[in-house]
């Protein structure tokens, strides 16, 4: 089990009709390249059931930014939606959950990838994770598990609602000093449910950005 920290929670009373902007302070630096197709660390499993979509899409292809070191491993276990705009959405998902990891690799807060896929809610969520093991002299080893992606009635073209599931089980914290990695048993509080606002982006070349977040460690419909 990783280092935890408290989570922020932007208040969503209908997460796909949130007004993003009122979530929490911050925003994109835009300082990270958004690139397309990669084939960094990280898995999808193109044959794994999703509520989100009956036909597989696109494959899921990460932002070569977000690349981990080979024992650090990042699952993300569904298969991608056949809609275009669900399957953006849904891979920026993918790109911010990396991102996050990357950091706390990187032991840098200011992460350029981390800060170009959130904003509001979800950038200080990562921050003040990133923050956590800059500050305990640790970094990550083992499989980060994500897995049971959701959209959220309602929504539009430029905002969508999604859930998910995080089983950390299995991702460590490493002493950066002395490479020992605490591997710890089972704890509730591996199991992470999410809900996230994803938002299109008008830039030069539009991508998708998480902006709103709530978690909720101890999610026993995530323990599987």
């Amino acid at each position: 089990m990783r280092a935890h920290v408290a989570l922020t929670a932007c208040a969503m009373t209908a997460v796909a009709a949130v007004a993003v902007a009122g979530c929490g302070g911050g925003g994109s630096k835009g300082s990270a390249t958004i690139s397309p197709a990669a084939e960094p660390s990280t898995t999808a499993a193109p044959n794994s059931p999703t509520p989100s979509a009956t036909q597989a899409g696109a494959p899921l292809k990460l932002d070569p930014a977000v690349a981990l070191p080979a024992d650090v491993k990042v699952v993300f276990d569904w298969a991608m939606p056949s809609d275009v705009t669900r399957n953006a959405a849904l891979t920026a998902v993918a790109n911010y959950l990396q991102a996050v990891d990357h950091a706390v690799v990187k032991q840098n807060v200011q992460d350029p990838p981390l800060h170009a896929y959130a904003a509001g809610d979800a950038l200080a969520h990562g921050k003040d994770f990133v923050r956590s093991n800059v500050t305990g002299k640790v970094t990550l080893s083992g499989t980060d598990r994500y897995f049971d992606p959701a959209f959220g009635k309602g929504g539009g073209r430029s905002s969508l609602g999604i859930t998910l599931c995080e089983d950390q089980s299995k991702l460590y914290s490493k002493d950066i000093a002395t490479g020992k990695v605490h591997v710890t048993g089972d704890d509730p509080r591996n199991y992470v449910s999410y809900s996230v606002v994803v938002v299109k982006i008008p830039a030069a070349h539009p991508y998708w950005q998480v902006q709103g977040l709530t978690a909720k460690e101890g999610a026993p419909q995530c323990r599987q």
